[in-house]
C-alpha cells in the first residue's frame, strides 16, 4: 500500500516497536518537518498512535507505535493458521465449538459497537455511524457509508474482508455480520453485494425508519 518515505518510516516503527520523531530523523534521510508531517498523516489515518514514554528523570518523550491497522500492513500467516484450525476442528466433529466461538466473538463486537455509539447518542445518527465506522476501520473492513435522509436509509459498504481466509472454511462470519447490523440498529437489513460471491465489497442497506 505504501511506498517511498512513508513505507520507510512504517518499517522503522515496526522494527523498533516505538520511535520518536528525532530518532527517526537520525535514521532516515528526511527533513524533520517531513518526518513530522508523515507521522501526523499516518496517525490521522489510523496506522500509528502516539504514546508518552518515560525513560528517566524529566518529561516523558513523545513516541509513535503501530496500531492494529498498521500491523495489518505487514505479512502474516495468522489467517491461514486460523483456517487450518477450523478445518481441524471440523474434521474432529467440533462444529458446535466453532459456532459457539463465532457467536460469542460477534456478540462482543456488537456490545463494543453499542458502547461507542451510545456515547454519542445525543449527537445524532451521523455521529453514531461515524463512531461505528471508526471501529470497523480499526478491524480492517475499510468501511464507507452513506445516509439518505430522504428515504431514511443507511448504506454501509465493507470494502475489505479481514476474515477472508476464515470464510473459505466457514460462512459463519458472513451470516453473523448481517446479523451484526440487524441487532445493532434493530431495523431491517439487506445485503446487496457480497465479496464471497465475487463482488468488490459487502454492502448492507439498513432502514432507519422508526419501527
Amino acid at each position: 500500500m505504501f511506498t517511498g518515505s512513508k513505507k520507510e518510516l512504517l518499517d522503522l516503527i515496526k522494527r523498533n516497536g516505538a520511535i520518536s520523531i528525532d530518532d527517526a530523523v537520525d535514521v532516515v534521510e528526511l527533513a524533520k518537518t517531513t518526518v513530522r508531517e508523515h507521522f501526523l498523516q499516518l496517525e490521522r489515518d489510523g496506522y500509528i498512535q502516539r504514546d508518552y514514554v518515560r525513560s528517566g528523570p524529566g518529561r516523558p518523550s513523545l513516541q509513535y507505535q503501530m496500531t492494529q491497522k498498521g500491523n495489518s500492513l505487514f505479512p502474516s500467516s495468522e489467517s491461514a493458521m486460523v483456517r487450518e484450525l477450523l478445518k481441524y476442528l471440523k474434521q474432529n466433529g467440533e462444529e458446535k465449538t466453532i459456532e459457539d466461538f463465532f457467536e460469542t466473538f460477534w456478540d462482543q463486537r456488537i456490545e463494543k459497537a453499542r458502547r461507542r455509539m451510545d456515547e454519542l447518542s445525543h449527537d445524532g445518527i451521523q455521529a453514531q455511524v461515524e463512531a461505528l465506522m471508526k471501529m470497523l476501520e480499526e478491524e480492517g473492513f475499510m468501511p464507507e457509508f452513506n445516509i439518505d435522509e430522504e428515504s431514511e436509509a443507511l448504506t454501509v459498504k465493507e470494502c475489505n474482508c479481514p476474515f477472508s481466509e476464515v470464510v473459505k472454511e466457514t460462512k459463519l462470519p458472513c451470516k453473523l455480520e448481517a446479523m451484526f447490523y440487524k441487532k445493532l440498529f434493530e431495523r431491517d437489513v439487506e445485503r446487496t453485494s457480497y465479496i464471497a460471491e465475487g463482488d468488490y465489497s459487502c454492502t448492507y442497506d439498513i432502514s432507519l425508519k422508526a419501527s
